[in-house]
């Protein structure tokens, strides 16, 4: 692998008929999609920044507008689909790239800065090494990638091919249609990713609005529920979930207390107060768990999930999620581990274990590499595959954009970016 010139096929932004238009890469990974941006293509200060932001996915320029389908913008009226990626060369020793993540709810103005996205981390080495941040060759490659919203480095694995040829479409994953060009992905040091702790309150098992939780923290901060426990299977289908609202407000003041409980902090540092965990679209995630039936036992699935993000059930479950809970399936005294069917255990000895979990849209497997010694767990590894693809390259008109964005365009297209 070698850097090379930034090309961006010959894209940047530009003023076409007087109108701001902007670069833009419209990329999925895994079952998310969304927008990868780079970082010299936007403005500066991050007011200007989120302007942008949202004129591109289509979200509300101030406060919230209730049922937005995002018609106006590249954004679908999901969460999954609601992502934008800012990518540019990373200066750290250990990272090729750094990847900032905008995560936008459909309905909302504010803009979360505090996670990352596994999923769409699939799509950012092929977006580096179309653009020529990177410079890819022939045969295995690995992308390492910094996250700089929650300091996590993940390796990127992928194979591409002879130069003039196309990427082996080969990879089919849960949740997505047909083959398609593979990534593998394995987070480094995953544990405590935004509260420094894999049990942030100390316990692998709490006692939260009358039942028992596990608090988990690796690569994103999740409660773990047992469904019975909320009169649920984890059988139902994601719609059927969100149309109980006794159920999914029940889940919101456990997912708020465990929130407060794990000390979860906004993008500032400050503490989330109840209020914004109540809102909050991103942190921390929930799960109800059951044991797998007989034909999802039959695939090799160790342990059903239905996840929240946490407003909405997730059509499939997101892979930083799964590798949360298949981490919390392998250590005894959490509320997963003796529910998961044939996981196993961490053992005193390094090794990698598989963990399969049956969701809406089939089996997602993750590998957790870690050890358990006494009351010392180790885990530094945590690896998925996923599938990705470009859906578009091109530029997006921007209108009604406000005079000092477009004064700042004016200045970059004179810098000549």
């Amino acid at each position: 692998m070698q850097i090379a010139p930034v090309h961006f096929h010959g894209l940047a932004p530009r003023f076409l008929d007087g109108m701001l238009e902007i670069p833009v890469y419209h990329m999925r990974g895994g079952t998310s999609t969304g927008i990868v941006l780079y970082a010299h293509h936007l403005p500066p200060g991050l007011a200007l920044r989120e302007e942008l932001i949202r004129h591109l996915m289509g979200v509300p320029a101030t406060g919230n507008v209730a049922a937005n389908s995002q018609i106006t913008g590249l954004g679908r009226g999901i969460a999954q689909s609601c992502k934008v990626f800012i990518v540019d060369r990373s200066d750290r020793p250990d990272a090729d790239i750094d990847s900032t993540l905008a995560q936008l709810a459909p309905n909302k103005a504010a803009i979360d800065w505090s996670v990352n996205c596994g999923n769409m981390s699939a799509a950012l080495p092929v977006f580096a090494n179309q653009v020529g941040l990177l410079s890819l060759t022939p045969g295995p490659n690995r992308v390492r990638i910094h996250n700089t919203n929650t300091g996590i480095v993940t390796h990127a694995f992928l194979d591409m091919p002879e130069p003039g040829e196309a990427m082996a479409s080969a990879t089919t994953i849960p949740g997505v249609m047909g083959a398609w060009p593979g990534v593998q992905l394995a987070l480094l040091d995953p544990v405590g990713a935004k509260t420094g702790s894999l049990f942030p309150t100390g316990k692998r098992l709490d006692r939260i609005e009358g039942i028992e939780v596990s608090c988990v923290d690796l690569a994103v901060p999740m409660v773990i529920v047992r469904a019975g426990d909320l009169g649920k299977t984890a059988s139902e289908t994601p719609g059927a979930l969100d149309a109980d609202a006794e159920f999914k407000e029940r889940l919101r003041r456990i997912w708020v207390a465990a929130g407060l409980k794990m000390g979860l902090k906004r993008s500032d540092g400050a503490p989330m107060r109840k209020a914004e965990l109540a809102a909050s679209e991103t942190i921390p995630k929930i799960c109800i768990i059951a044991a797998p039936d007989t034909d999802e036992a039959a695939r090799g699935a160790h342990i059903r999930v239905r996840y929240f993000t946490p407003q909405a059930a997730h059509k499939s479950l997101a892979v930083t999620g799964g590798a949360c809970l298949a981490a919390a399936c392998l250590v005894p005294g959490t509320v997963a581990n003796p529910i998961a069917r044939g996981s196993g255990v961490l053992g005193p000895n390094e090794a990698d274990h598989v963990v399969r979990m049956a969701n809406p849209a089939g089996i997602l497997q993750a590998t957790i590499t870690g050890s358990l010694q006494g009351e010392d767990i180790a885990m530094p590894r945590a690896a998925y595959e996923r599938s990705t693809q470009i859906l578009l390259r091109g530029h997006t008109p921007l209108y009604n954009a406000s005079a000092e964005l477009h004064a700042a365009y004016q200045d970059i297209a004179a810098a000549g970016v």
